[in-house]
């Protein structure tokens, strides 16, 4: 047994473990703040979350490393200690970037507690007795599914662990494979790998079990607000200097990389920095990376449009529960959970035989490696959404098509799909997306002569972060802030409706 394998099992244990500890009590108090309290400016401070949930992890990765890593302006001006680099800047970017999902699975949960329960209490006890004994209580299975996500994304992603040398099992299948390992000539340890594999699928099949839809109505009911008093202050202080950390501070880093300009002088070298340089960079960035951009797009887009006929193929039947929701649950926690690089290696397996030219040729020469990799990504979430919105289709309609003969196939495109075209838009702009923001599995199945944008970026990120890639990436930032405010516009759409 490989003792190495099990010291990586340990490192993606210890990784997905600290980054739970920090962001899952952080984001549960915010969640608390944004969603059941008085405080000021919650409905904005919701917004910028749910933009930061698009903002994939290599550019996170990217703005953090311009400030404080390696080649950070504030290591070469001050001539400071590395802030980021190794366990440090692994767990502490994956803590900024979980953060965002822990207050929407944990706010959600303290959404759907139910008011009545909460206004009995309030006869009996405090508010303050109220939250504990109730809300929070409530809110226990929203914080456990949080806690899973977290652990279930930070043990499978390759990005941030790449970049600040920590060595997971993700990380190194990864990278035996980059240095020219073959998928079967592998030398990890059997038995730690499927350990660490089943624990992984096993958690997704629990998360998607729990994220599915629910047999109790929502309730309509209005929310109790809990008044922070004396407090609302201060803590509205401390949530926008929160806010400062987690959006201020990395874009802060990755403009004024992209708008400094160094020269020398007789006494030594000398740092500006340039509004218009940074604007020029930032709005050549998208042409000069025009191959990466078209190849992210088109295979985004398909990839997206794939996931999104999957999950309503999955999504229709499981509406009504019971055994029917199985191949979905079981389909959405396994795509959910087995890591990037291993649904990398086994598009390899797939589609690299020797002996069958056509299956060669699509490896070589297509892009079906690729869109296999990115719709395996973009499914879960895509299926969930779908799942959620199907089932809330009055049942009423549909039973009154059936009565006039319409086969379930009709009821679906003619009556189920264009009731939720809402949720369906939203549901293909997340896929995209998933499908632009992807790396794990991608990066191994792309042909040779295809380069997407996040495995270009990523590869420029060894050599750390210099103006032409603060500009790409601030590019990135604007076009995934589109995408999250045209998803949230349809979600009010679908809530609406």
């Amino acid at each position: 047994m490989d003792g190495r394998t099990w010291t990586l099992v340990l490192n993606t244990l210890l990784l997905s473990g600290a980054t739970c500890a920090i962001s899952v009590p952080l984001g549960t108090a915010l969640a608390w703040l944004l969603v059941r309290t008085d405080l000021p400016g919650r409905r904005i401070g919701l917004i910028l979350l749910g933009v930061l949930l698009f903002v994939p992890l290599y550019l996170q990765s990217a703005a953090w490393q311009a400030g404080f890593g390696l080649q950070g302006w504030h290591t070469l001006i001050y001539q400071a200690p590395v802030w980021l680099e190794g366990w440090t800047g692994a767990i502490w970017v994956h803590t900024v970037a979980s953060v965002p999902w822990v207050v929407l699975i944990v706010g959600g949960g303290l959404w759907l507690v139910r008011p009545e329960l909460e206004e009995q209490a309030l006869l009996d006890g405090s508010p303050g007795q109220v939250l504990l004994s109730v809300t929070l209580c409530s809110a226990l299975p929203a914080v456990a599914m949080a806690t899973l996500w977290v652990a279930i994304v930070t043990a499978g992603e390759i990005t941030v662990t790449d970049l600040f040398v920590v060595r997971t099992y993700a990380e190194e299948v990864y990278t035996r494979f980059a240095v020219g390992q073959q998928p079967g000539e592998a030398s990890l340890g059997a038995l730690p790998g499927v350990i660490t594999t089943v624990f992984l699928v096993a958690a997704g099949l629990l998360l998607a079990a729990r994220l599915a839809p629910g047999e109790r109505p929502v309730s309509l009911r209005p929310r109790w607000v809990f008044g922070l008093g004396c407090w609302r202050v201060p803590a509205a202080l401390l949530v926008g200097a929160m806010f400062l950390l987690l959006i201020a501070v990395p874009l802060g880093n990755l403009f004024y990389k992209a708008g400094v300009l160094v020269m020398q002088t007789d006494t030594g070298r000398v740092r500006t920095w340039s509004a218009w340089k940074c604007l020029a960079i930032i709005a050549s960035s998208p042409w000069l990376y025009r191959r990466e951009f078209g190849y992210s797009l088109g295979i985004g887009i398909l990839a997206a449009t794939g996931a999104v006929a999957a999950a309503i193929f999955l999504a229709w039947p499981a509406r009504s529960g019971g055994l029917r929701a199985l191949p979905a649950l079981l389909i959405t926690g396994l795509c959910l959970a087995v890591p990037g690089p291993v649904v990398g290696l086994a598009i390899i397996w797939l589609l690299n035989r020797p002996g069958c030219g056509v299956l060669v040729w699509l490896y070589d020469r297509s892009i079906l490696g690729p869109w296999i990799a990115l719709l395996v990504a973009a499914l879960p979430l895509t299926t969930l959404i779908m799942w959620h919105a199907l089932r809330t289709v009055p049942a009423q309609m549909l039973e009154s098509a059936a009565t006039e003969g319409a086969g379930p196939l009709v009821r679906l495109v003619r009556i189920a799909l264009p009731c939720r075209w809402p949720a369906l838009g939203l549901s293909w702009l997340v896929a995209l997306a998933l499908a632009l923001a992807d790396l794990d599995a991608s990066i191994l199945a792309v042909p040779p002569g295809v380069t997407t944008l996040s495995i270009r970026i990523f590869g420029l990120l060894h050599y750390g972060v210099e103006d032409q890639v603060a500009g790409i990436c601030l590019a990135l930032v604007g076009l995934f802030t589109l995408v999250a405010l045209a998803v949230g516009h349809l979600a009010k759409r679908w809530r609406e409706g």
